[in-house]
Protein backbone atom coordinates (compact mmCIF):
# COMPACT_ATOMS: atom_id res chain seq x y z
CA UNK A 1 0.00 0.00 0.00
CA UNK A 2 1.22 3.23 -0.60
CA UNK A 3 1.06 6.81 0.95
CA UNK A 4 -1.67 8.14 -1.24
CA UNK A 5 -3.67 5.33 -0.86
CA UNK A 6 -4.92 7.28 2.16
CA UNK A 7 -4.68 10.46 0.73
CA UNK A 8 -4.95 11.06 -3.27
CA UNK A 9 -2.32 13.74 -4.23
CA UNK A 10 -3.81 17.48 -4.56
CA UNK A 11 -4.49 19.46 -8.03
CA UNK A 12 -1.35 21.33 -8.47
CA UNK A 13 -1.42 25.00 -8.86
CA UNK A 14 -2.26 26.51 -12.13
CA UNK A 15 1.08 28.17 -12.21
CA UNK A 16 2.76 24.72 -12.03
CA UNK A 17 0.90 23.93 -15.84
CA UNK A 18 2.18 27.45 -16.95
CA UNK A 19 5.32 26.23 -16.67
CA UNK A 20 7.03 23.36 -18.77
CA UNK A 21 9.82 21.77 -16.16
CA UNK A 22 6.16 21.90 -13.81
CA UNK A 23 4.58 19.99 -15.99
CA UNK A 24 7.33 17.34 -16.62
CA UNK A 25 8.40 17.11 -13.29
CA UNK A 26 4.61 16.26 -12.07
CA UNK A 27 4.07 13.93 -14.48
CA UNK A 28 7.21 12.28 -13.39
CA UNK A 29 6.12 12.03 -9.81
CA UNK A 30 2.77 10.85 -11.08
CA UNK A 31 4.31 7.86 -13.10
CA UNK A 32 6.43 7.18 -9.36
CA UNK A 33 3.27 7.17 -6.98
CA UNK A 34 1.55 4.68 -9.50
CA UNK A 35 4.34 2.45 -8.79
CA UNK A 36 5.00 0.17 -5.21
CA UNK A 37 8.45 2.32 -4.96
CA UNK A 38 9.31 5.46 -3.53
CA UNK A 39 8.95 9.15 -4.88
CA UNK A 40 11.45 10.77 -2.62
CA UNK A 41 13.82 11.99 -5.53
CA UNK A 42 10.84 13.70 -7.76
CA UNK A 43 9.54 15.08 -4.68
CA UNK A 44 13.01 16.71 -3.90
CA UNK A 45 13.34 17.81 -7.51
CA UNK A 46 9.72 19.24 -7.80
CA UNK A 47 10.52 20.86 -4.31
CA UNK A 48 13.76 22.09 -5.44
CA UNK A 49 12.38 23.74 -9.15
CA UNK A 50 9.77 25.55 -7.23
CA UNK A 51 11.78 27.25 -4.86
CA UNK A 52 14.14 27.99 -7.66
CA UNK A 53 12.24 29.45 -10.40
CA UNK A 54 9.02 30.44 -8.69
CA UNK A 55 10.36 32.16 -4.98
CA UNK A 56 7.27 33.68 -5.08
CA UNK A 57 4.62 31.00 -5.06
CA UNK A 58 6.21 29.38 -2.24
CA UNK A 59 4.29 28.98 0.65
CA UNK A 60 4.66 30.86 3.90
CA UNK A 61 6.03 28.92 7.08
CA UNK A 62 3.46 26.49 8.57
CA UNK A 63 1.68 27.34 11.92
CA UNK A 64 0.03 24.15 12.56
CA UNK A 65 0.97 20.22 12.56
CA UNK A 66 4.28 21.08 11.24
CA UNK A 67 7.25 19.70 13.35
CA UNK A 68 9.69 20.66 10.71
CA UNK A 69 8.93 23.95 10.26
CA UNK A 70 10.01 24.98 14.01
CA UNK A 71 13.35 23.24 13.41
CA UNK A 72 13.92 25.05 9.72
CA UNK A 73 13.37 28.27 11.91
CA UNK A 74 16.28 28.15 14.23
CA UNK A 75 18.57 26.87 11.17
CA UNK A 76 19.50 30.07 8.92
CA UNK A 77 21.96 27.46 7.06
CA UNK A 78 18.61 25.39 6.03
CA UNK A 79 16.86 28.53 4.13
CA UNK A 80 16.47 26.34 0.73
CA UNK A 81 15.63 23.16 2.55
CA UNK A 82 12.74 25.15 4.28
CA UNK A 83 11.73 26.61 1.71
CA UNK A 84 11.39 23.45 -0.59
CA UNK A 85 9.65 21.75 2.77
CA UNK A 86 7.18 24.34 2.20
CA UNK A 87 6.54 24.32 -1.31
CA UNK A 88 6.36 20.46 -0.88
CA UNK A 89 2.38 21.47 0.54
CA UNK A 90 1.65 22.76 -3.54
CA UNK A 91 2.06 19.39 -4.73
CA UNK A 92 1.52 16.47 -1.67
CA UNK A 93 -1.08 15.94 0.80
CA UNK A 94 -0.11 17.51 4.04
CA UNK A 95 0.77 14.06 5.58
CA UNK A 96 3.09 12.95 3.29
CA UNK A 97 4.60 17.26 2.47
CA UNK A 98 5.84 17.40 6.05
CA UNK A 99 7.64 14.72 6.69
CA UNK A 100 10.73 15.78 5.15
Amino acid sequence: MKPTDYEPLPIPPPFMFGCGECTELLVTLGERVGMDGTFIPEQIAIAKHIVTAHPEEVPPPHTRRCGQCPKYAVRPDAADRWAEHRARDLFLPETIARLL
